[in-house]
């Protein structure tokens, strides 16, 4: 219990702002009970929170080319510590309120530069057919046009229409994906095992679901409003 009331004293110290009512899976239960040591490691340092973004950028890459060059331990151990650090950067800039529309721009543009040299690092190391390739090329590009361009617009206007099994989990406070931050698990994780000639299929199949999921969603929403405007 002793235990247990000191980490609770420690994260409030290092977190001091609840990030969102619901939180992805690793984030929730992983991720985010470990980067409050990192931003406690960063703050001694007096580091900036910019300082911290781009050193999150430096693992995310070094994973990349760590897994391009068959280093796959190595590759999965720089990615926990991106994805690890890449918590740390925001809650160190709340902390120290220093939060800025530099830093939330610096931080997405270094997500796109890792999540890049995350495909290209499989890519190679997958040596898969050049179709697969493409499919997984294919499909995050997909992710991210789908869901800035009409999913995200599509809910802002209309809301959305979500299954009982979806609610249920976000009743709990979890939001149910195949998110970036799954994904960075399965990476690693696959990485470990060396099997990443099975993880590029892996991924295409996680993305697909989730962006045509996402999509379903919308078209269901849309539907449910056009009966009951008919009735």
């Amino acid at each position: 219990m002793n235990t247990k009331n000191n980490y609770k004293k420690f994260y409030s110290k290092y977190v001091v702002q609840k990030r969102r009512p619901q939180e992805y899976f690793f984030n929730k239960y992983y991720a985010h009970l470990v980067d409050p040591f990192f931003t406690k490691l960063f703050f001694d340092l007096k580091l900036t929170p910019n300082m911290v973004t781009v050193i999150s950028g430096f693992m995310g890459v070094g994973s990349g080319l760590a897994i391009g060059t068959t280093h796959f331990t190595l590759g999965a151990i720089m990615l926990q510590l991106h994805h690890f650090i890449d918590g740390a950067d925001g809650n160190l800039a709340r902390l120290t309120n220093r939060c800025s529309d530099f830093g939330a721009k610096l931080d997405k543009y270094i997500d796109q530069i890792v999540r890049i040299s995350l495909l290209g690092g499989i890519i190679v190391a997958a040596n898969a057919p050049f179709y697969i390739n493409i499919m997984l090329l294919t499909t995050f590009t997909l992710d991210v046009l789908v869901i800035h361009k009409y999913v995200l617009p599509f809910i802002r206007k209309n809301g959305v229409n979500r299954a009982k099994w979806k609610e249920w989990f976000l009743s709990k406070g979890i939001i149910p994906a195949f998110d970036i931050f799954t994904i960075y698990f399965t990476i690693s994780v696959f990485c470990l095992f060396k099997r990443v000639d099975i993880l590029i299929y892996v991924i295409c199949i996680m993305k697909t679901i989730d962006w045509l999921y996402r999509v379903w969603e919308c078209q269901k929403t849309s539907i449910i409003r056009k009966q009951k405007v008919v009735q």
